[in-house]
């Protein structure tokens, strides 16, 4: 499914409803939002963090984040792109409100378009010292093993309130941070047990209780054990600390997985963005020669190789295939969740010359055209290489003149 089909199915949707002017500019919408910036929502119970997480990445000046638009309230986030969707615990029945409705059967088919984000991952074990580290431990073993997480491209831990307050460190609260530090541990502890105590009088180092206020709210009290910790062990400069508790609170994990699932694929999913208000339209308004739309978007929606090749990297990184090691890394790269320009998903230089790159990509086709052929591979294990068939075909004919 390209761009330039969709326009032409939108155009020619448009021509079958031109006596139904509400049709016609929900159609015509369709046609701007494919020229604009993806829309991304970001969808969750109250409580989640969903804001903070929004605030936190709306501000990154990455080129990545520049091609997206974030939405977190409802009114806003109407027929967004992708989604993330966040969740304060893995537990069963939040898990089971955050999958995904089913919809059409295009809608299923090309249901790859959304990221799970335990969302508050500093909350995890108490908000040990280690909670992050033990979130995103929990949220890699319930991509792999949970099967409500398996429509997901990624089940992500990331503490938002720490990345957002890590972004905008300033001078002044590294400051405060690092005149915490240089108390001994043993005369600090007891203050750093509870909020009251944190911002109560009397405290072991003179800093007024209202700068203790402003730093338990910026960082939350996790993120002001943990700053208190990172200075104490190395992180002797703002910039240092600022880029460790980024680092550490998962927003980068997120940054890089909306780049290549979201970003890397926006022309597909805002062309099934827009198939989908058409197939809604068609549901809800049948006009005669309708069924010939419809027809063609079932078409689109066999040809969709775009949704194949995320839905089969979410798989292969979720442990959910054969594939190990090495050979599962070639199959994610070529199927391009490395980038998908060909020097991108062949694993070459960006400089690499047309013949190199044509002899990389019939090298590859030999090999997984063979893994496709085995007799003795179960049947998912060769519908898999036939997926990756599929893509790297489609590198060798960028050389068909």
């Amino acid at each position: 499914m390209t761009a330039l089909d969709v326009r032409e199915l939108l155009t020619d949707a448009a021509s079958l409803y031109r006596d139904r002017p509400h049709a016609v500019a929900m159609l015509q919408e369709c046609l701007e939002r494919l020229e604009e910036p993806l829309r991304v929502g970001f969808v969750g119970t109250p409580g989640t963090g969903k804001s903070t997480l929004v605030s936190a990445l709306a501000e990154w000046p990455t080129r990545a984040l520049r091609e997206l638009e974030l939405f977190d309230t409802p009114a806003l986030a109407e027929h967004v792109d992708a989604t993330v969707r966040l969740v304060r615990h893995l537990e069963p029945d939040e898990l089971a409100g955050a999958r995904q409705a089913g919809g059409s059967a295009f809608a299923r088919q090309s249901a790859v378009n959304s990221v799970l984000v335990l969302g508050r991952a500093d909350e995890v074990g108490a908000g040990r010292i280690d909670a992050l580290l033990t979130a995103k431990q929990l949220a890699r073993r319930a991509w792999r093993e949970d099967p409500r997480c398996a429509g997901f491209q990624g089940v992500i831990a990331v503490a938002g309130q720490l990345g957002y307050a890590g972004r905008a460190l300033r001078d002044d609260e590294f400051e405060v941070l690092r005149a915490l530090a240089s108390v001994s541990r043993q005369d600090l502890e007891r203050y750093l047990l509870s909020v009251d105590s944190f911002v109560d009088d009397p405290f072991p180092v003179r800093i007024p209780p209202e700068s203790r206020k402003h730093l338990v709210t910026r960082f939350g009290l996790y993120g002001v054990r943990l700053a208190i910790t990172l200075i104490r062990t190395g992180c002797e400069s703002r910039l240092k600390l600022s880029a460790e508790l980024v680092h550490r609170s998962g927003l980068g994990d997120l940054r890089d997985t909306l780049a290549g699932c979201f970003v890397a694929r926006a022309e597909a999913l805002k062309a099934r963005t827009a198939v989908l208000r058409l197939e809604s339209l068609l549901a809800a308004e049948p006009r005669p020669h309708g069924d010939r739309l419809a027809a063609r978007v079932e078409r689109f929606a066999a040809a969709a190789h775009d949704f194949r090749e995320l839905r089969l990297i979410a798989d292969i990184r979720g442990g959910r295939t054969a594939l190990s090691g090495e050979t599962a890394e070639e199959a994610a790269r070529l199927l391009g969740a490395q980038g998908l320009a060909p020097t991108e998903r062949l694993g070459l230089e960006p400089d690499a010359d047309p013949a190199e790159i044509h002899e990389s990509a019939e090298g590859a086709l030999v090999r997984w055209r063979q893994e496709a052929e085995r007799p003795d591979a179960a049947h998912a294990e060769r519908a898999a290489a036939r997926v990756i068939v599929r893509s790297v075909e489609g590198l060798l004919t960028l050389f068909v003149a």
